[in-house]
């Protein structure tokens, strides 16, 4: 009832904002300065001009300023996402601003919300998976994170009985290409070779796709832009609280070079455990959670609403907890993990989070007979 009821008063809280015009929408009538902008901008670049032209930031600055008709505190937001990113977002070119952002809120909430229900089908532990602050920014400013958790859970939950399609779920997610570099090795080392293959053909179908559409030129300025604006896109020029090992590090006073030695040692232990999890005679479940852990440790750069995705191993420890029991203290510590997100504001919570759901997945692989106790009590 307490999480049916917060979501509702979270609908509330959003219809209320919007009506007062302290959402999306200003009392002059342009929209907000917010994340959504650059995906509604940049729908007009995909189909009603030259999408290449987007990856030239005054053009793009611009066409931003257009639609607000104010200064933001900080530069406008640039174009800095890969040509499959045009494909995601051109549906929403015909639509006025406010319904082409329900249109997209609504569509990936219910994508995130149909992965997690096929990992764990109980609607509540969906509720409950909204709930945390993460998912409610990601709802604010019209982020990705629904998307991105939706297809890295999906791909999970396909990874055991079609290779295939779950590979060509993580080409479609090569869209935030940050979240996919653990695969390619972590797949190798377990010799998922089906998943390789499926990734492989929808990334490259889902790239060609983009040159089809808005021309070869894009991909060639796409490259451009990210060589010639390394400050754009690199990890320790971005906004603080990066949710990241690297992030924290950088938090806690680190030089980039040492945040970056103690993000790769983590991130080989991490590639290390996952995949000697894979290989084991364990559940598939456990198997799902180290892996989609070990992709959101693997990313050098993850934002405060990205921390979504944490439902993803989250919801594959409660799947193998209801099948085979809860372990001692396990429901404690996920529901710290739970409340721990809230902070993300103030702290780097991310990273720690996910060590904490590492080792409660390692602590069902090497002590099964703790569940099976709990099963037979």
């Amino acid at each position: 009832m307490f999480g049916y009821g917060t979501l509702a008063a979270y609908v509330i809280a959003f219809a209320l904002r919007f009506l007062a015009r302290r959402w999306m929408i200003d009392k002059g009538g342009h929209p907000v300065y917010i994340d959504f902008l650059q995906w509604w901008v940049g729908s007009q670049f995909s189909l009603m001009r030259n999408p290449a032209g987007a990856y030239n930031y005054s053009t793009f600055a611009a066409a931003e300023f257009s639609v607000t008709k104010t200064v933001p505190p900080v530069m406008y937001i640039p174009w800095v996402y890969p040509p499959t990113m045009f494909l995601l977002v051109a549906p929403l070119v015909r639509l006025p601003y406010a319904v082409a952002f329900f249109a997209w809120i609504s569509a990936t909430l219910c994508f995130f919300v149909a992965a997690l229900y096929a990992i764990v089908p109980c609607s509540l532990s969906v509720v409950l998976a909204l709930l945390p602050l993460p998912a409610v920014k990601n709802v604010f400013d019209g982020q990705t994170a629904f998307l991105i958790s939706g297809l890295l859970g999906l791909s999970m939950v396909l990874s055991e009985r079609r290779p295939y399609l779950s590979g060509v779920c993580l080409g479609i997610l090569t869209y935030k290409p940050q979240y996919v570099v653990f695969f390619p090795v972590a797949l190798v080392i377990t010799g998922q070779w089906r998943v390789i293959a499926g990734a492989i053909a929808g990334a490259s179908l889902f790239a060609g796709a983009a040159a089809l559409v808005f021309g070869s030129d894009v991909w060639l300025e796409f490259f451009r832009f990210m060589l010639s604006r390394p400050a754009t896109v690199m990890p320790h020029n971005l906004v603080a609280l990066n949710q990241t090992v690297f992030g924290l590090m950088r938090e806690a006073g680190s030089g980039t070079t040492g945040a970056w030695i103690v993000h790769l040692t983590v991130l080989v232990l991490v590639i290390a455990v996952a995949c000697q999890i894979w290989l084991r005679p364990v559940p598939h479940a456990l198997k799902a959670a180290a892996f989609s852990i070990g992709a959101l440790m693997m990313t050098p750069y993850m934002l405060g609403y990205d921390l979504t995705a944490l439902a993803v191993p989250a919801a594959f420890l409660v799947k193998d907890a209801l099948d085979r029991g809860f372990a001692p203290g396990e429901r404690f510590v996920l529901t710290g993990c739970f409340f721990a997100s809230f902070l993300f504001f103030n702290f780097v919570v991310g990273p720690v989070i996910l060590l904490v759901l590492l080792g409660l997945v390692v602590r069902r692989v090497r002590h099964p007979a703790w569940t099976s106790a709990a099963i037979a009590a």
